[in-house]
Formats: structure tokens, sequence, C-alpha cells
């Protein structure tokens, strides 16, 4: 029985760790052809190390290793060129994109709102918003030229607001609903745009933003605490978990799933 991705193109952005790097070998375990891509340099706003070259060449290797076809790409999905060069280089080495996975994303200190910074909360909206809108600007012709493709976006639950976290709310919260807008346009060429919305996640991310909050409680142990107290289930959440509901809505299991924000955040109940 072939894999569910065997012959697919799949883009992976913000893929040299943590979720990005999860959906990219999930997608590799699944006969799919990757493109892992990330900036590759850290930013001096966020308080946690961004993903770096040697671990996107690691991913590569990883799949490689796998049997699977993948190449890494430097590309900071906030700049226009870079996108449209990451677009353009996939073409050629591969003949397509199937499957676009918009996960780069950058979180700051959690302070509030009149003490964000301008540059905070443009780089937020950049990298995430702005991020998303040019991936999907310069892959979707392909696409549409195919009359066939697979989007997913990141949301989070912080989308529904979150205290002392306003930029990333927003963004998330614009996301979403681009995701909604976007399906609507794309539709009539079979093109399916979703979006995933993890809760609280155990990755770099998370221990950047967990220092803020509890500084004085190891991380592991925080992070313990807060999934027992906020999620129903009172379960943490992995990486896997989320890749699963990105697969989900890119097989054809989801052909008829559009336009659609899935939360994956064990039943969060809120703070």
């Amino acid at each position: 029985m072939p894999a569910r991705f065997e012959g697919k193109v799949a883009i992976v952005t913000g893929a040299a760790h943590g979720l990005g790097a999860s959906h990219a070998l999930a997608f590799a375990r699944e006969g799919a052809d990757v493109v892992v891509s990330d900036i590759c340099q850290d930013l001096p706003e966020a308080r946690y190390a961004m993903g770096a070259e040697a671990e996107m060449n690691g991913v590569v290797k990883e799949i490689q290793d796998l049997g699977g076809r993948a190449i890494g790409i430097r590309c900071d999905v906030s700049k226009a060129k870079d996108v449209e060069n990451m677009v353009q280089r996939v073409v050629d080495e591969f003949g397509k994109i199937d499957i676009l996975i918009n996960n780069a994303g950058i979180a700051f200190v959690a302070i509030p709102i009149w003490e964000v910074s301008e540059e905070a909360w443009d780089l937020t909206v950049d990298i995430m918003l702005k991020g998303t809108f040019l991936c999907c600007k310069y892959v979707l012709p392909h696409m549409i030229k195919q009359r066939y493709g697979k989007i997913v976006n990141t949301g989070s639950i912080g989308a529904r607001g979150q205290q002392h976290n306003a930029p990333y709310s927003a963004t998330k919260a614009g996301i979403q609903v681009f995701t909604l807008a976007m399906a609507k346009d794309v539709g009539e060429y079979n093109i399916n745009i979703n979006c995933v919305s993890p809760g609280s996640v155990y990755t770099s991310m998370m221990r950047g933003a967990l220092k803020d909050v509890a500084p004085d409680v190891p991380e592991d142990v925080a992070y313990a605490v807060g999934c027992q107290r906020f999620h129903i289930l009172g379960k943490e959440i992995l990486p896997q978990d989320i890749s699963n509901a990105v697969l989900f809505l890119c097989s054809e299991e989801a052909r008829n799933v559009t336009g659609h924000v899935l939360f994956v955040d064990g039943g969060f109940l809120g703070i």
C-alpha cells in the first residue's frame, strides 16, 4: 500500500527544529519529498534560539537517511524576494508544489501592550501574518495551475486572547481569519486551506515563554503544572500530536475540509 504522500512535494517553513522539524519528518515518513526551510539566524528580540543552519541540515539528513528526498533552504518569510526565490528553487528542483505548511513563527517576552516596542510588534506581524501571506502568494499560482494543493497555516490558542501577549494573539487571530478568506478564494481550483491551532507544546518557543511567566520554577515543572491546570485532558501536547493533525488536513481523508481551524490543545480551559 503506498504511503499517503508518495509523489507529493511539501514545503515546511520554520522547520529547523520544533514543530516544523516534526512536520517535515512526518511528511517524509509518509513518502513526501520535503523542503526544509528556516531563517537560520537568531533574532535579538526573541528570548530563545531560532533555527540554525546546522539544525536545518540535520533535518534534511534525517529525511535522506529515511530514504526520502529533501533539500534545505534558508528563507526569511517576511521578505518577498526570499520567498519568491525559495518557491522558484522548489519548482526548479522538484517540478511542482503540492503542500505548503506555514509554520514559521516567533514569540516575545510576556509584557503588557503599552510596553511592547514597535519593533517587536512589526516583527511578530511580519514573520507570522505577512510571512503566511507571502508564502501563499507565491505558492498558490503553481497550485492553481495544477488544480491541486493543500495549505495548512499555524494558529494558536493565543488567538482567543492571552494576557500580556497581545501582538502574538492578534497575529494568530489574523491568521485564522486569513485562512477562511483564502479558502473561499481558491476552492474552485481544488485547493484546501486550513489552520491548525496548537495548545502548549513543549518546544524551545514554549520554554522561552515559561522563563518569562515562571522564572523561578524549572521549565519542565512549570509546563507539567500548566498542563494539569489548563488542559481538560491534563496531558502534555507533543509535537507529533500537531503533526498528526497537519497530515490529516493535507490528506485525501480531509478532501472536503477547508476553511477550518482545528485546535489541538488538550481541551484548553483558558487563562
